[in-house]
Order: C-alpha cells, then structure tokens, then sequence
C-alpha cells in the first residue's frame, strides 16, 4: 500500500519511485492511497493494481478517515509506504492494520512507524532543502528500489487525448504555429502567483513575434484568473478555460500536445516536464530547492529579493515597493526571452511534445 503525496507535482517527482516499486515488487498487489487529485494525476498507470480514495480532508473528516482505516484492514496490508509526512497518513495505515510501515521519522510520528528512516538534516539539525524527487527515492532506496530519478511519466487515457485533440480542432490550433499553455494559477497561495495583466503582456508578445497559438489553463477554483489574463490581452487566446470546463485528465493530454508552457511554480510544471515539452518557470516565494527537477528543457526565472524565499502562501511584506516583489520583479520581456529560447531550441533540434 503506496500512501501518495497529496500536490499534484510531489505525485509527478514520486513516479520514478512508484515505477521503481514496481519493479521492486513484480508480483506484489500494489494499491495506491490518496486525494481524488492525486489519483487522477496517475489514472492508468500500470505500476499499480488498485487504489483506494483517501477523501479524510471533506467533511465529516472523522467518519471519513474511520472509513478509510476500515477498508485498509479489508486489504490485508503487508507493507505500508508513506511519502506523505503527516502524522495523520502514519495513524492511518496503523488503524488499517499494515503489518510494516516505513516512512521518515518526522512530525512525532515515529512511535507509528515499524520501519523509521530519518530525514535529511543539517548540522543544526534542521532540515535541509532536498527535491520531493530524491526524498521519495531514498525513502524507497531502503527497500531495495532502485530508482531512476529523472525519469518521470504520467499516464494518459485514451478518452482525455480524444477530449484534447477535439478541443484544439475546435479551436482553429494549427500545425506549424508553436502552442503555448500559460498557467496563471497556483492553489499554494497568491505569492507564487505572476500577475495576470503581466501574463496578458506576454502572450501578445508570443502571438506577435512567435505566432503562438495561446492556451490560457485554470484549474475549475482559478477560472476568474484566466478571465483576467483572457480580457487583459490585445487578441483573444485560443483556449481560455475561464469559458470552459478543465480536468487533470485534459490538462495532461493538452500538454502533450504543446511546445512550451509558462507557469508558476505548480503541479503544472511537473506535468509539461514528464510530458517532454519545454517549461519556463517562474518563482518567487518559493525554494527551487524543495522541487528540483533537473529537467534540461525548463528555463527557471527569478529575481533575488531580501525576503525570498520565505514559503508563505501570502506575502508578508506591507503595502509599496518591497510588495511581492519577488514576483513584481519579473518582466514579460525576460520571460520571453526564456520562451523564445526554448522555441528555438525545439525547432532546431526537431522536438517537442504534440506528436
């Protein structure tokens, strides 16, 4: 039993290790716990034989997690791996009566855990900035996985890839003109968050100088922000989901289906990097640190400012000029020229991710 991450991107860094299980474990029954999301993120996955909905976070929470505790017992658990930290996942697999429970010694839960590893600390006995991707590797490490860490993938249903090449059919996308996903969202918090109006400035300087064919991404919660970058740019994009409805399923098989995306520091990011494509990301209050990836074709945008990163969802700085100015910083221009760059780069090398 595989306790997931709950963020979309921490399930994207997981999947070399999930894979690594896998073959760890050829002739095992494998089940996946977790959020609706972070199953969707792996529908169709082939490193796995079941999985069981973990919907503890809606209310009535209690009933929830009791239930969830009593169809674990059902499963008859023989090992319980935990990616999550919390000590919630840890008295989960416990109630649910899994035999050997492995996951790192953190959050007071060690009295939890059969199989404590410790996590990775500094000198001052803090914790140590490590990507989600080698945290889960050496996790797994101890059982004997061996994982080949810059290998994520995520899976894609038939049915989504249909849905995507309808939509951009629909939509007058066409071959030989570079697409590009913008996704102006992030469910963090705002301090991750570029500017729509900023987001607005450079998909008209792509459509200008690139020709790009813009598609304006939202999760179903962010659809007021693609309005505000859709009524802020000077030609209307090709996609907005701010008029329609999304899905991870969809976000999946439309990245495929692009050259590049822009976004925050999001799931998103993770997604367009498992799918091939190129990834100008932008960060701000975020550690890089926390979510590296490695990954050759992403273009990483920052501005050092004396408070960054300082991983709150909100900036804490007062109202003027020092105002989330890690992201304020950041100009539509210089994010072109990221873009530009890996545009360039795809076209010369002949890659890219529609197929």
């Amino acid at each position: 039993m595989v306790f997931l991450p709950n963020w979309v991107g921490d399930v994207v860094m997981a999947t070399p290790s999930l894979r690594a299980l896998r073959e760890r474990f050829p002739d095992g029954r494998i089940t996946y716990v977790g959020r609706p999301a972070a199953l969707a993120t792996l529908a169709g996955t082939q490193d796995a034989d079941g999985a069981l909905a973990d919907r503890s976070s809606q209310p009535p929470r209690v009933a929830r997690l009791l239930d969830l505790a009593r169809r674990l017992r059902g499963q008859r658990v023989d090992l319980a791996v935990l990616l999550p930290n919390s000590f919630r996942v840890a008295w989960t697999a416990r109630m649910g009566g899994a035999r050997r429970v492995l996951g790192y010694d953190r959050d007071g839960r060690g009295w939890l855990l059969t199989d404590k590893i410790p996590p990775p600390r500094g000198p001052d006995g803090r914790p140590v900035p490590i990507s989600a991707r080698d945290y889960y590797a050496d996790l797994v490490a101890v059982l004997g996985a061996r994982v080949r860490r810059d290998e994520m993938s995520v899976p894609l249903l038939p049915a989504d890839q249909a849905d995507a090449d309808r939509l951009l059919s629909a939509a007058g996308v066409v071959a030989g003109r570079p697409v590009v996903m913008l996704n102006p969202g992030a469910s963090f918090g705002t301090s991750k968050m570029w500017d729509a109006s900023r987001y607005a400035a450079l998909a008209d300087l792509l459509i200008e100088r690139r020709g790009a064919q813009i598609l304006v991404n939202a999760a179903p919660a962010e659809r007021h922000i693609a309005a505000w970058v859709a009524g802020a740019m000077r030609r209307r994009p090709a996609v907005s989901f701010a008029e329609r409805t999304n899905t991870l399923g969809l976000l999946k098989a439309l990245l495929r289906r692009c050259d590049l995306l822009v976004t925050n520091d999001t799931g998103a990011r993770h997604l367009a990097a498992a799918a091939g494509i190129g990834v100008v990301t932008l960060f701000g209050s975020t550690d890089p640190r926390w979510s590296r990836i490695d990954y050759p074709r992403e273009r990483i945008v920052r501005v050092p400012v004396p408070c960054s990163p300082c991983q709150q969802k909100l900036c804490a700085q007062p109202a003027g000029p020092a105002y989330h100015q890690c992201m304020e910083s950041i100009s539509p221009e210089r994010v072109f020229d990221a873009a530009a760059e890996l545009l360039d780069t795809s076209r010369a090398g002949g890659e890219g991710g529609r197929p």
